[in-house]
């Protein structure tokens, strides 16, 4: 990788974060964490992320309440936050789902994946 691409991981579980920290980081991506809706909103206001790696249900803020308060924001514009949103989820109901892909790029249904298979779907993402 040139430069190191820019990676924003909000998860509230501390387990799940700390692996998907290392995984990227040892891969070579600049990498940082929030552990609620709230900071990663914070985070995301802070701009120009590559990829956002967003967790739907979380404490303080959902996921898609922090999607709807960017959106909400007349100055948003999704470029200036982020090139690709990604949401994780254990659920597999498709009414949340629905609504996440409103305002995300996709889904990863994180109890289907190992490290390894998030790395790669990172990669993915990032590579479209």
């Amino acid at each position: 990788m040139d430069e190191k691409k820019r990676v924003l991981v909000i998860e509230d579980d501390l387990f799940l974060r700390d692996i998907y920290f290392e995984v990227l980081s040892t891969a070579g991506f600049n990498v940082d964490v929030a552990e609620d809706g709230q900071r990663g909103l914070e985070k995301i206001n802070q701009g120009k992320w590559d990829l956002v790696l967003l967790d739907i249900i979380m404490p303080v803020m959902s996921g898609v309440d922090v999607m709807r308060k960017l959106h909400e924001d007349p100055q948003f514009n999704s470029q200036n936050f982020y090139k690709k949103l990604v949401f994780l989820t254990n659920l597999d109901n498709d009414k949340e789902i629905k609504e996440a892909l409103q305002f995300g790029d996709g889904y990863l249904i994180k109890s289907q994946l190992t490290p390894g298979d998030i790395l790669n779907e990172v990669k993915l993402y990032l590579s479209k």
